[in-house]
């Protein structure tokens, strides 16, 4: 079979299909079906091929134009995602994230121009008006929607596949990283005790949870266990309050961050008290339902406004804390950590045999908590 070889303008292809005797024309054009991609196939030479393709461009050249950048988000990308959502197949916040960044950045420039009619300089140029983390996700969407027009022929070729120069990384707007020391937290806690969000912080800071998980959690998930003379509480991360709309979701992160946590101490001893007098969710919203992340947060920056300017830090460090408190201070090793924060451990033997189960966490938490009681002096807690 003789190679086809093809031949692309800015209106129509013309594609060979039998070497110097047979040539196919496509383009778009209306007709009693409506606009949509058609072909003509030419039999002759390369010059009777680009005659018909004049003869067709001047015949449609009022046609319906190439639809444009959001038409094509509308009719096909999106779509796509919210499928793949309820599908189980794409994480909501995933897709809240990609919605954000078509509102905020893509949008604005790009919804009303015709797919080909994006061209290279101004993509070049409006990333150039986006900072790293803005342009990262916004290239992403509008390369994804460019995608879809390629692949129902709106468009020969994509512009969003060419090599463009980012933002720097400089231009992040970094957040403040800080973490809280063992004893620090102990501050936070006592200054935020009897607060309606006291267990969401005992269970983010002493536990791990992310901001939604600890939301999540019912007097249900939280049980006791036993383990050398010493009382835990055994958290069930089952559920979490999403950071959009506020909806509870069983779909979790990943599928390791179905766990439980082992909280020894004081702060286990506190979970427990609240659990045994809540129906429902732990930090709720008086009515029986979920409470929205950012309400929570806000409630947080109110209250660290009393505190000293070194215990002030974002309610989502706490889960950094405590991964950093685990590993240090109670010397618990990154392996049994990983699994007790929702992450796989790393490699074959995490991929396919490592299966700790909350009796292993609460033993090994136990343990390190007995050789290193981090609130002896905490005797206001009790």
């Amino acid at each position: 079979m003789a190679k086809r070889k093809t031949k692309r303008s800015a209106w129509a292809s013309i594609t060979e299909v039998e070497r110097g005797a047979v040539y196919r024309i496509r383009y778009w054009a209306s007709g009693p079906d409506g606009y949509k991609r058609r072909s003509k196939t030419v039999r002759g030479s390369r010059k009777d091929a680009e005659r018909a393709r004049s003869e067709l461009m001047l015949a449609h050249s009022d046609d319906v134009p190439c639809p444009t950048v959001g038409e094509v988000w509308r009719t096909y990308a999106l779509p796509t995602w919210e499928r793949m959502v309820g599908d189980g197949d794409l994480a909501a916040q995933t897709l809240a994230v990609r919605r954000s960044a078509w509102n905020r950045h893509v949008a604005p420039t790009w919804d009303a121009v015709q797919c080909d009619g994006v061209r290279p300089l101004a993509v070049q140029q409006w990333l150039d008006t986006l900072n790293y983390s803005q342009a990262k996700i916004s290239m992403f969407v509008l390369r994804a929607v460019m995608d879809y027009a390629v692949r129902y022929e709106y468009v020969e070729h994509s512009p969003m596949r060419e090599r463009y120069v980012m933002p720097s990384k400089s231009t992040i707007d970094r957040r403040d990283a800080g973490v809280w020391t063992l004893d620090e937290l102990g501050e936070v806690w006592r200054a935020v005790r009897g607060e309606w969000f006291e267990a969401a912080y005992l269970l983010a800071a002493f536990g791990g949870l992310r901001v939604g998980e600890s939301l999540g959690v019912t007097a249900e998930d939280v049980t006791a266990a036993v383990v050398d003379g010493q009382t835990l509480a055994m958290v069930r991360v089952e559920r979490q309050v999403m950071n959009v709309g506020g909806r509870v979701s069983d779909a979790l992160k990943n599928e390791q961050s179905r766990r439980t946590v082992a909280i020894p101490g004081r702060a286990g001893a506190r979970l427990l008290a609240l659990a045994s007098a809540a129906d429902g969710f732990l930090t709720g919203d008086g009515f029986g339902g979920p409470t929205k992340q950012r309400i929570l947060k806000e409630s947080w920056h109110r209250a660290q406004g009393a505190m000293d300017a070194r215990l002030v830090h974002p309610f989502q460090n706490l889960r950094n804390s405590w991964q950093t408190n685990m590993r240090w201070s109670l010397r618990l090793p990154p392996w049994l950590i990983e699994p007790m924060m929702g992450h796989r451990v790393e490699g074959v033997t995490g991929m396919h045999y490592d299966r700790p189960d909350a009796e292993m966490f609460a033993e090994a938490v136990a343990r390190a908590y007995a050789e290193r009681p981090y609130d002896a002096g905490w005797e206001w807690a009790d």
